[in-house]
């Protein structure tokens, strides 16, 4: 299926570019790669957040670098780095933001800009991917024992690693990445709906994803309701994939119907949409000429949101000048997997916390 852009992508585009020519003017590099992509994105998607995000992750790339070379004095950084991995995955072909040689160890890193999911280094297919081309790329100049995996996602606070011997590396290239490529690219690769769905570019169109989720509602026992136990081991644990189908679906015959493909007993029409005023200066005047007093018809100054104002100037540096005023109310509860590692809710706990016991 052929890329289609979007705000997030474009968004993430420009962040990466921002981390690499920083490193790269660090090594002294050329950047007039990094400058037209700033050039093209800078004015609608620059913030000061972006500004404070990406310089944490120039730093946690440079600290690894400086560890490295109390081991290693010769170890190397190098910046969007090209990999080839055809030799698993025919055609088979990326980009690494940044990877760093020493002795022994070779570390593939990758910038994550987005916040909406977390994303772990630990057996992550395309953290794998990337280190076999990586390796591959290397191994003829330098001696490579072990590869380390490292996921740096700031606007969430996400630094996540993993590490894999090069034989392990090899092994899991040959036994599982290979024959799984070599079916999927001559058409024969089994589908497996799950959370991964929610990237996929064919997902409102997938039969397999489709014959999962409405074969959940077949696999209950036919009774009235649904049992707790049902609920446990059916519904909950597939409720993600099913949003995923559903928002997909939704997405796509919207899409479909405004470039022309008509479906039967459905239309588009106009959303709701809110009046706003075109000229408030003009409207501001023909009131006071009418003899309305100002404060009638103006609100007083008030802020911007808190997200904006953290976008402008960067969540770091506001929170150290404004901290103090900023009140965080308790999130609404929900209902998670126990894997999640936000605290359990405790509704009993938070109704007596400022009673004191003497």
């Amino acid at each position: 299926m052929p890329d289609s852009s979007s705000t997030f992508a474009e968004e993430g585009t420009l962040a990466h570019a921002y981390c690499a020519k920083k490193l790269k003017e660090i090594l002294k590099q050329d950047t007039s790669d990094e400058e037209r992509e700033i050039a093209e994105l800078n004015e609608e998607y620059h913030t000061g957040e972006m500004d404070e995000y990406t310089d944490t992750y120039m730093t946690i790339v440079m600290e690894k670098l400086n560890a490295a070379k109390k081991h290693t004095k010769d170890s190397i950084l190098m910046v969007e780095v090209q990999l080839d991995f055809s030799k698993w995955i025919p055609k088979g072909f990326g980009t690494s933001d940044a990877v760093i040689i020493s002795d022994g160890t070779m570390e593939v890193i990758d910038f994550k800009y987005g916040k909406g999911v977390k994303v772990s280094a630990e057996e992550n297919p395309q953290m794998m991917i990337y280190a076999l081309g990586a390796y591959e790329r290397f191994s003829f100049e330098y001696d490579i024992e072990k590869v380390r995996m490292t996921i740096v996602q700031p606007r969430i606070d996400n630094l996540s690693e993993f590490d894999i011997s090069v034989k392990d590396l090899i092994g899991w290239a040959n036994k599982t990445l290979a024959p799984k490529a070599k079916e999927a690219i001559s058409g024969k690769g089994h589908q497996d709906p799950g959370k991964w769905c929610q990237f996929c570019k064919v997902k409102a169109q997938c039969k397999a994803l489709a014959t999962k989720c409405v074969k959940t509602v077949e696999s209950h026992p036919k009774k009235e309701l649904i049992s707790k136990e049902d609920m446990e081991s059916i519904i909950l644990p597939i409720l993600p994939t099913i949003k995923t189908w559903l928002s997909g679906i939704e997405e796509y015959s919207l899409n479909q119907a405004l470039e022309g493909v008509e479906y039967k007993g459905y239309k588009i029409v106009e959303g709701r949409s809110n009046r706003k005023i075109t000229k408030p200066e003009e409207v501001m005047k023909v009131l006071s000429e009418d003899g309305y007093a100002e404060e009638s018809y103006m609100k007083p100054r008030e802020l911007k949101t808190l997200t904006d104002i953290e976008k402008l100037i960067g969540k770091k540096r506001f929170a150290s000048m404004c901290g103090d005023y900023i009140l965080k109310p308790q999130g609404k509860p929900t209902l998670v997997p126990e894997s999640d590692k936000r605290p359990t809710y405790n509704a009993a706990a938070d109704d007596f916390k400022d009673i004191n016991v003497k």
